[in-house]
C-alpha cells in the first residue's frame, strides 16, 4: 500500500472509532446546520416532553396508590414524580408554540424532576445497606428523551450524578457506596455515549427531512419558473410577431416614400418616421435581448467581418442624431487596427450603438467623442465614448447598470428609453470576455470604455477611416440596388396583403419577376402550376402555418431544388435555428430591411439569373428615350411603369424643364400630360 493509501486509510479508521468534535457539539452537524434547525429540534423536545409528562404524572399517581393499600414508606419519591408530572403538564399551556430559552429550560425541568425521584428513591434509610439500581437506570436513559447538544445534557447528567454519589458517599455504608459508584459511573458514560449515537441519529434525520423538502421545494420553484419562463417566452413570441407585423409595412411603405419622393418636406417627415421606427424597433429588440440573456440562451454568431463596414453603419446611425441636437460629432479610428475581425459582428455593432445612442440621448450641448482601436497585447477591440452631457452622480454608480433603471429620473423624464441599454451593453461585453469601465463628473459629462476579445483575421491596417466614410458618403446618396435579376421568379406567400405589397415594392428596383399566394394552400397551388426560383414563407398564417407547408411542398416534391426562406415575426431566442432544423434554406424576420431582403435574394438566386444595375445601365443606355412631360407625379410615375420596360423614360416636369432637356439631348419620342394639353386648346 502506497504511502497516500496507508494514510487516507488512517483517516478513515479515525472516523469510524471516535466521535467528532461536532458529534459532540452540534449532534453530528455544523454549526450552521444545527442553528438552522435548533427551532425544529425544539419543537420536536416540547411534544416529547408534553408525552413524558403526562406518562410520569400517571405513573406517580400509580405508585402512590400501590403505597397506600400496602402501606409502604416510599411516599416521598412517588410524590416527587407525581407532583412533577403535575406541574410540568399545567405548564403546557405557557411554553406552547415556544422555541427560546424558556422552552429549553421547561424541557429540561422534567428530566430534572425524575432525576430527583430517582435520587429520593435510592438514598431512602432503608437502602443503606444495598446499592441502588434505580437511580443508575435514570441517569441513563432519561437524557435520550430529549434531543439537545451533547455538551449540555453531559453538564446536567454529571452534576446529578454527583449529587446523588455525594448523598451515597454519606448515607450508605461502604461496600453499598462502592458498588453505586462503579455501577453509576460505569453506565452513566455508557449511557451519554449512547445518548450521542440516538441524538445524533434524531438530529440527522430533522437535518435530512429539511434537506428533502427543500430540495422538493426548489424543484417545485423550478418547475414553477420554467413554467413561467415558457409563458413569458410565449408572450415574448406573441408580441414579436404582433409589434413586428404592422412595423415590416410602416418602415417598408416609409422606404418607398424615400426612394420616390423629391419633395424636402415629405422625405423630412419620412426621415422622422424612420427614426421613430428605429427606436421603437430598439425597445422590442433591447426586451427580447434581456430576456435571452437571463434566461441563458444568448449565443454568440461568430463570423469575419469588415471593420470599416461595422463603423460605417455606427456612424449613418448615429451622426443624424447628434447633428439633429446641434452637437459635434467626431469619430477618430486607429489607422493601425486591423481591417477584418472576427466575432459577433451584430453584437459588437449593438455595443457600439448602445453607448454612442446613450450618450447623445444625455447630451444637450457640446458633443460626442468616438474612438476605436484595437489591443493586439490583449486581441481586443476597445471602444471609447465620450460626451459632454449631465454626467452621472457618485451614488448613482452602483445603479448604472440595474435593469430598467434610469438615472435621476425627475430631470431625465422627458428622455426617451426603456433603462436597459447599459445593462444589457454590460452583459453582452462581458459575454465577448471583455470588460466596460466609467468615469463620469456629475454636471460636466461621462466617458464609458468598452473592451471586446475579437480575433484578427485581416491585420492589413484599416488606414484614414474619416477619408473612405466621406467616399461612402458620395456613393450612398442615391439608391442603387444590390441586384437587378428581370429572369428571376419568386413567390412570396403571407396572409397580409399589406406586406405583400411592401415586399414587392421594394424589389421593384430589382426587376425580379414577383408572384404571391395568400395562403398556403395557395402556395402550393402556384408551385403546381410553374416552376420558381426562390420561396418567401410567412410563418404564422391561418390554416396551413408556413413550416407544414414547407413539408407538403418537399413531400410532394414541388420545389426540391427550390430555397425557401423562412419570413416571419418570430424573433426570439433560436428562432432561425429553429426554421434551419425543419428545413428552410434561410430566415428573415420582420420587419424586413431592404439591403437584408436584396442580400438575401443575392445569395439563394442562381447567379446565372443575377445582372448589375451598371449593366443594366449600359443596355437601357442603347434604349430609344422617351421625354414624358407633365405636372403630375403619379402621372409621371404611370408613364415610367408602363414604359420602362421598352424604352429609357426621361421624366420632366413642366414645358420649361422639357426645353432644358432638349436644348443639350435628342428623344425619340415626347410624351405630353392629355389633360393639360386640352386644357391649353379650350383656352385658346
Amino acid at each position: 500500500m502506497s504511502e497516500n493509501g496507508a494514510t487516507e486509510g488512517k483517516r478513515m479508521d479515525k472516523k469510524t472509532f471516535l466521535f467528532s468534535k461536532n458529534d459532540f457539539l452540534y449532534c453530528g452537524l455544523s454549526r450552521d446546520e444545527y442553528s438552522r434547525i435548533e427551532p425544529l429540534i425544539m419543537e420536536r423536545n416540547m411534544e416529547m416532553i408534553h408525552t413524558v409528562s403526562r406518562m410520569v404524572t400517571l405513573l406517580g399517581f400509580v405508585f402512590l396508590f400501590i403505597d397506600a393499600v400496602t402501606r409502604g414508606s416510599d411516599r416521598l419519591p412517588y410524590l416527587v414524580l407525581a407532583g412533577g408530572g403535575v406541574l410540568f403538564s399545567l405548564m403546557r399551556r405557557f411554553v406552547a408554540g415556544r422555541k427560546d430559552s424558556f422552552a429549553l429550560i421547561y424541557c429540561y425541568g422534567l428530566i430534572i424532576t425524575v432525576f430527583l425521584y430517582g435520587i429520593v428513591l435510592g438514598v431512602q434509610p432503608a437502602k443503606a445497606d444495598d446499592p441502588s439500581t434505580s437511580i443508575v437506570v435514570f441517569l441513563a436513559l432519561m437524557p435520550l428523551i430529549l434531543n439537545d447538544r451533547p455538551v449540555r445534557m453531559m453538564s446536567v447528567s454529571a452534576l446529578f450524578t454527583l449529587v446523588y454519589l455525594s448523598m451515597s458517599y454519606r448515607m450508605k455504608t461502604p461496600s453499598a457506596f462502592q458498588t453505586d459508584l462503579t455501577n453509576t459511573v460505569t453506565f452513566s458514560i455508557l449511557g451519554y455515549f449512547l445518548y450521542i449515537s440516538i441524538s445524533n441519529r434524531n438530529v440527522k434525520e430533522i437535518w435530512y427531512g429539511v434537506q428533502a423538502a427543500e430540495s422538493e421545494r426548489l424543484k417545485e420553484e423550478k418547475r414553477v419558473a420554467e413554467k413561467a419562463n415558457e409563458a413569458k417566452s410565449n408572450f415574448l413570441a406573441n408580441m414579436s410577431h404582433e409589434i413586428r407585423t404592422p412595423m415590416n409595412a410602416i418602415v417598408g411603405m416609409n422606404e418607398m416614400i424615400l426612394r420616390e419622393t423629391r419633395d424636402p418636406k415629405i422625405s423630412r417627415y419620412a426621415l422622422d418616421i424612420k427614426s421613430a421606427g428605429n427606436t421603437l424597433l430598439s425597445i422590442i429588440n433591447d426586451i427580447l435581448d434581456l430576456s435571452k440573456i437571463e434566461s441563458g440562451k444568448m449565443e454568440l454568431m461568430e463570423t469575419d467581418y469588415d471593420l470599416s463596414s461595422v463603423l460605417n453603419d455606427v456612424y449613418n446611425m448615429t451622426m443624424p442624431k447628434a447633428r439633429d441636437k446641434g452637437l459635434s460629432y467626431k469619430l477618430s479610428v486607429d489607422p493601425l487596427a486591423p481591417s477584418t475581425l472576427r466575432g459577433d459582428e451584430i453584437r459588437v455593432r449593438q455595443v457600439m450603438l448602445n453607448l454612442i445612442n446613450n450618450a447623445v440621448k444625455y447630451t444637450h450641448h457640446g458633443g460626442v467623442r468616438v474612438g476605436v482601436s484595437f489591443d493586439r497585447s490583449a486581441g481586443m477591440l476597445c471602444v471609447s465614448v465620450e460626451d459632454t452631457g449631465m454626467g452621472i452622480r457618485e451614488e448613482d454608480m452602483k445603479k448604472l447598470y440595474d435593469s430598467f433603471q434610469r438615472l435621476d429620473e425627475t430631470k431625465n423624464r422627458n428622455i426617451e428609453g426603456t433603462g436597459l441599454g447599459l445593462n444589457i451593453t454590460k452583459r453582452l461585453v462581458e459575454l465577448m470576455d471583455g470588460a466596460i469601465s466609467v468615469r463620469s463628473e456629475y454636471g460636466k459629462g461621462s466617458a464609458f470604455t468598452a473592451g471586446m476579445t475579437q480575433k484578427i483575421v485581416d491585420d492589413t491596417p484599416i488606414g484614414n477611416f474619416t477619408e473612405s466614410l466621406a467616399l461612402a458618403q458620395q456613393q450612398r446618396e442615391e439608391y442603387h440596388p444590390a441586384l437587378v435579376a428581370p429572369k428571376a421568379k419568386l413567390l412570396i406567400v403571407d396572409d397580409n396583403e399589406m406586406n405583400l405589397d411592401v415586399i414587392s415594392e421594394l424589389l421593384a428596383e430589382t426587376k425580379v419577376n414577383v408572384t404571391t399566394a395568400l395562403s398556403g394552400a395557395e402556395c402550393l397551388d402556384k408551385l403546381r402550376e410553374g416552376r420558381y426560383d426562390l420561396v418567401l414563407l410567412d410563418q404564422m398564417m391561418p390554416g396551413l402555418s408556413g413550416t407544414e407547408t414547407l413539408h407538403l411542398m418537399r413531400r410532394g416534391r414541388l420545389a426540391d431544388n427550390t430555397p425557401v426562406i423562412a419570413l416571419t415575426a418570430d424573433a426570439i431566442v433560436g428562432a432561425k435555428e429553429s426554421y434551419l432544423r425543419e428545413g428552410f434554406t434561410d430566415y428573415l424576420s420582420k420587419p424586413i430591411k431592404f439591403e437584408e431582403l436584396e442580400a438575401a435574394l443575392k445569395k439563394h438566386l442562381p447567379s446565372t439569373l443575377q445582372t448589375t444595375a451598371e449593366e443594366i445601365g449600359r443596355e437601357k443606355a442603347e434604349m430609344p428615350v422617351v421625354l414624358v412631360v407633365s405636372e403630375d407625379a403619379d402621372k409621371l410615375r404611370e408613364a415610367k411603369d408602363a414604359l420602362g420596360e421598352r424604352y429609357r423614360c426621361v421624366l420632366v416636369r413642366g414645358e420649361a424643364q422639357a426645353e432644358k432637356y432638349l436644348a443639350t439631348r435628342d428623344a425619340a419620342f415626347i410624351l405630353r400630360d392629355a389633360a393639360r394639353e386640352n386644357k391649353a386648346g379650350a383656352a385658346t
